[in-house]
């Protein structure tokens, strides 16, 4: 059920170069769909299927991508520092809807997470992964039946997840809504809806509150500046 996929030695040396126009043209040559503006720093990618990364999206340094049958970044999307992203091949023999990385427009996925794509992982426009250390595990064991599954996780459009979440299979983050820090994210039960622009937390996550107007939502880019501060309280005095 596999595609093919593009030469397997060819692709990690090339992968292995710091960003550059003939980094760009290599990888367009292996196979893959590289648009304009993209920037993709040296990176392990180990016999993975074809990579489509749309105009001004980025894949920062030190990442590994081992086994996914495609990586998806939209316009403007980002993915950062030392993250790592697997897949069980197994299931592909069965289908090729598996092994899926899919970002949308102006998506980020920050620094240091595990992102397991043995089935989907989806985000949509202007969602995250955000702060660090977040484990994301699109499989999972029945131990009832004896058998392993895969299946899909799904940010919706402008949903955010906070430092050290778990999200398992199955679970969906609802548009414009937060997963607070610390939280375990499952699939919904039948007949629970999970309202939009809502703060979840908890584990498992629950609906905590509704959330106002909140300005990153509406952000023109993926990144947040930096924005001047008060350093009043940061100052260390001599005793």
């Amino acid at each position: 059920m596999r595609d093919r996929r593009p030469n397997k030695l060819l692709s990690l040396l090339t992968w292995l170069l710091p960003n550059s126009g003939f980094k760009l043209w290599a990888l367009r040559a292996l196979g893959n769909h590289i648009g304009h503006n993209v920037v993709l720093g040296p990176n392990l990618v180990l016999n993975c299927g074809r990579f489509s990364i749309a105009d001004g999206a980025a894949i920062m340094n030190f990442n590994i991508f081992k086994q996914l049958s495609s990586v998806e970044l939209g316009p403007q999307s980002s993915i950062g520092r030392f993250n790592q992203f697997t897949a069980a091949p197994d299931y592909q023999r069965y289908s090729p809807w598996v092994g899926k990385l899919s970002l949308g427009g102006s998506c980020l996925i920050t620094n240091r997470h595990y992102v397991d794509c043995s089935g989907q992982v989806i985000l949509e426009p202007f969602s995250g992964i955000g702060g660090i250390k977040s484990i994301i595990q699109s499989h999972e064991v029945d131990l009832a039946d004896n058998t392993t599954n895969p299946g899909r996780i799904v940010l919706h459009r402008n949903a955010v997840t906070a430092t050290g979440c778990i999200l398992l299979k199955d679970s969906c983050l609802p548009e414009r809504s937060v997963l607070a820090a610390g939280s375990v994210l499952t699939k919904a039960k039948e007949g629970h809806d999970m309202p939009a622009s809502s703060l979840y937390g908890g584990a498992p996550a629950r609906f905590i509150r509704e959330l106002n107007e909140i300005d990153w939502w509406d952000r023109a880019e993926t990144n947040t500046a930096v924005a001047p501060f008060d350093d009043a309280k940061l100052q260390l005095r001599a005793e």
